[in-house]
């Protein structure tokens, strides 16, 4: 018993038909790229199976209603209702979990994740579902669609910001500078209206505010970004997006490299507005002389110029990539991948070396970090009592943790081995035991080399580091490279017969180090043992066998 009915609904079209049970498995798995149409959900499934050109995947579905069960059970997907309803021998859906990766041909052992949204319900009433269905269908059609981007980019947005900006600029002689805090004088004032913004109720927002219409998906867009990140590494290539044209692409939720975009773009219109009304007042054309329905209407106009401006400049810092494209990206719910060798920041860096190296893409991603701390501007807490229970448990923590680091210093106990830490202070290192694998051990070394590279630069900005010690950092990344070389190398006796020279040259490399900078001397005789045991870990410690004892147990 392995097929089973499939149905799935559209608003206007119910398919019904019989498939295996692990292909109705995927289907639900791809309910994570939110469709609302037959077509979507095809598109969708392509996540969790190859497509095929010649073959539709749901192409055994006829247009019609038929929820008899057949062979292990029944699967109803009600793409409207967000409704599944499973009664099978099969399976048992979730809301998040994984499936295996079809290649076009069979079943891989390639397991995909996946998360699908919190308002999915899922079901096991066979006998009463269409009630169930159609009265969530009633509930959604209550609440109209809303273009949340038009009010978060449009003039709505660009009105408020100008008309409160005005106001503001108006009763500048009231406001109490605090220049220890910022650079600006007025930096709270913008960051207050920046703040009212995201936290005002609007009518054309359903009786919301623009921050709880931004936080209210964040989670399941971050979780389906993460899973086609998994994807892309298991897989080696990039996962379908949603199309443009989608319900989701159109009218979905935000994700988190959407909202820091939005708010370094709220924030730069803000001082933008701010600004001109400067440039006025200085300028001898008395802006508080005039209306703020005078301002608006020449100032909106002037704002939605530098909204898309801003939202089409190049940033160096994201690789020449647009806020635009970056948005556009999480829409469509593809990661932002680049090569090991595109995401090195320091090319005299061992760690940096050992991740260029590593096979399938790097993957970055943006927080919020750089956003002001206050409530409004917190994409990862909905509510204030939220972000008072984790500096709770934060409180507790560290609470905790002194009071530990007190007593060890009290007892004379230290951490691990004190020796170790004297001469490493700012790189990981590895535990000293036998089943720590071959290449933790070697990230180890590149650690501590990293940290003894940073001892050669001596405070030098990286393009500015003496000749000497330049010659030196690249002569001892190129001994890491061989080491990795031979030690990733498919010829076991190349590797044998290489391994001992290449292992004293780098050691050589150190003894120059230590012999040219004394005090770097400890690191590089602690390194040199390191790479000489490298292939020659400690013995694992003996475990007690009740056997040794008589025990008979």
């Amino acid at each position: 018993m392995s097929e089973v009915r499939l149905v799935v609904r559209e608003a206007h079209c119910d398919w019904s038909g019989t498939m295996h049970g692990s292909c109705a498995d995927r289907a639900i798995a791809a309910l994570s790229a939110d469709p609302t149409t037959l077509e979507e959900l095809e598109l969708a499934v392509s996540r969790f199976a190859k497509p095929d050109a010649n073959h539709r995947y749901f192409s055994n579905l006829r247009a019609g209603l038929n929820d008899e069960p057949y062979d292990a059970g029944l699967v109803v997907i009600d793409l409207i209702a967000r409704m599944i309803v499973a009664e099978t021998t099969y399976f048992f859906p979730a809301r998040s979990g994984g499936v295996e990766y079809h290649d076009g041909k069979s079943c891989t052992d390639i397991g995909l994740p996946f998360h699908l949204a919190d308002d999915w319900l899922i079901s096991t009433d066979a006998l009463n579902w269409k009630n169930l269905a159609e009265d969530r269908r009633r509930r959604k059609a209550a609440k109209p669609v809303l273009d949340a981007r038009a009010v978060f980019y449009g003039r709505p947005m660009l009105e408020f910001l100008a008309r409160e900006t005005f106001a503001a600029f108006a009763k500048r002689g009231e406001i109490i500078v605090d220049k220890a805090t910022h650079d600006s004088p007025y930096y709270d004032t913008i960051k207050k209206i920046h703040a009212d913004w995201l936290m005002m109720p609007r009518d054309d927002l359903g009786g919301l505010c623009p921050r709880e219409i931004a936080l209210e998906t964040r989670s399941h867009v971050n979780w389906d970004l993460e899973d086609r990140c998994h994807a892309w590494s298991l897989l080696r290539r990039c996962p379908p997006g949603l199309s443009e044209s989608s319900h989701a692409y159109a009218h979905g939720g935000f994700g988190t490299h959407e909202l820091v975009k939005y708010y370094d773009l709220v924030r730069d219109l803000l001082w933008s507005c701010w600004e001109q009304l400067t440039h006025e007042a200085t300028t001898g054309q008395r802006p508080e002389a005039q209306t703020a329905g005078d301002f608006l209407t020449t100032e909106v106009p002037r704002l939605e110029v530098i909204r898309e401006a801003l939202l089409d400049t190049p940033d160096p810092e994201f690789h020449g990539r647009t806020p635009r494209s970056i948005i556009e990206r999480e829409r469509a719910r593809l990661p932002e991948g680049m090569s090991g060798r595109e995401a090195i920041h320091d090319p005299d860096c061992p760690c940096c070396q050992m991740l260029a190296d590593m096979p399938g893409p790097m993957f970055w991603h943006l927080d919020g970090s750089a956003m002001d701390d206050e409530l409004a501007f917190d994409i990862y807490h909905r509510t204030q009592a939220e972000r008072d229970e984790e500096d709770r448990r934060h409180a507790e923590f560290n609470k905790k943790f002194e009071a530990e680091r007190a007593e060890r210093e009290r007892l004379g106990v230290a951490y691990g081995d004190d020796r170790s830490k004297a001469i490493w202070s700012r790189s990981f290192s590895v535990a000293d035991t036998a089943d720590v694998p071959l290449g933790v051990r070697v990230f180890g070394v590149g650690s501590h080399l990293a940290e003894l590279i940073v001892g050669l630069r001596a405070g030098c900005e990286r393009d500015a580091v003496p000749p000497e010690s330049q010659g030196r950092i690249d002569q001892l990344n190129r001994d890491f490279a061989n080491l990795r070389e031979i030690l990733n190398s498919d010829d076991v006796s190349l590797a044998a017969a290489l391994i001992d020279p290449v292992l004293d040259h780098f050691a050589d490399s150190l003894a120059d180090v230590a012999s040219a900078r004394p005090e770097l001397a400890a690191q590089c005789e602690d390194l040199t043992k390191q790479i000489r045991a490298l292939l020659d870990p400690p013995s694992p410690e003996p475990t007690w066998n009740p056997d040794d004892f008589g025990i008979p147990f």
